[in-house]
């Protein structure tokens, strides 16, 4: 064989052995994480929630609305549940410390905080939960009495979770691009400002819109009396201010009661007969539709000769 023909061959060969070490390999798929449980919020229909020396809480669900039932019956926020459902439901981040059932005082697991998770088909999820791991970041748990795993304390934080946190915290519920007008009493004297068309009164147009935002985002900061049977003593009887917003076919209500400390002020609507305060920045856009600031002043440099 001439000797070009094999420098030729032992070309060719080198290529293809640098071409197999080099050439990129399918990467092999990833192991699938361990999922403790696997459960997704439409599948839960009630939620339990014990903690030690802390009231009970307990929601159910019908159809897509969540309620509590327990510490107190109010309307839940079907954001919240799910949030608090879907942290436990895909769990997938633990490590298992194994069957440390004997011993559970030292995981603090002899008594635990536990969220219940009530299933559709009558099933049922306990995810036990214990003391933090001595490092930090971690927390001991146990679902359904098995064995022990150290998952994220994140876990814990967003599962274990109090009846106000997971209320419909709402000031007030209505439609708001189908307004059509607003009642506000304060002072005494009560302005009716009325939407012809798609416009508010010019004078007041911005502070209505900025009114109407604060009242849709707003957001319940503490209930102060669930029953409202001391509405009374919260400056209720004589309100500091009403807001009445108008639909057609329906309108929604917000009384405002006595100032609570320095930024707070006390408040009910018309869905509840339940005592709740709010921030007093709210208090601020009412007082701006019901008095408009003047106009402002153009100053100018006074023509020569004149002062």
């Amino acid at each position: 064989m001439k000797s070009w023909l094999r420098l030729a061959i032992a070309v060719v060969v080198l290529v293809v052995v640098i071409g197999f070490l080099y050439w990129p390999q399918k990467a092999k798929p990833a192991a699938a994480a361990r999922a403790l449980v696997t459960v997704t919020s439409d599948q839960v229909q009630r939620v339990a929630i014990q903690q030690p020396g802390q009231p009970e809480v307990e929601a159910t669900r019908s159809g897509s609305d969540w309620k509590l039932d327990q510490p107190y019956a109010f309307a839940a926020d079907p954001a919240s549940m799910a949030s608090l459902i879907n942290s436990l439901g895909n769990i997938t981040d633990a490590q298992p410390v194994g069957d440390a059932s004997s011993n559970l005082a030292g995981f603090g697991l002899d008594k635990p905080a536990t969220v219940e998770l009530g299933l559709s088909d009558g099933k049922t999820h306990t995810f036990a939960f214990g003391s933090s791991t001595p490092t930090g970041g971690n927390v001991y748990l146990r679902v359904d009495n098995g064995p022990i795993e150290m998952a994220p304390s994140y876990v814990k934080d967003n599962a274990l979770k109090a009846g106000f946190d997971l209320q419909d915290k709402s000031i007030l519920h209505f439609p708001s691009g189908q307004v059509t007008a607003l009642d506000i009493t304060t002072g005494g004297k009560t302005a009716h400002l009325l939407k012809t068309g798609n416009d508010w009164p010019k004078a007041q147009s911005d502070s209505i819109t900025s009114l109407l935002d604060a009242l849709n985002d707003g957001q319940m900061t503490s209930m102060a009396d669930v029953t409202g049977k001391d509405a009374a003593k919260d400056g209720l009887a004589s309100p500091t201010a009403v807001v009445t917003v108008n639909w057609a076919g329906g309108s929604a209500k917000l009384e405002v009661g006595a100032k609570k400390g320095a930024a707070e002020y006390y408040a009910r609507n018309s869905a509840t007969p339940a005592v709740f305060t709010f921030s007093d920045y709210l208090m601020d856009d009412i007082t701006a539709v019901t008095t408009p600031k003047p106009p402002m002043k153009v100053t100018g440099a006074s023509p020569k000769g004149q002062k």
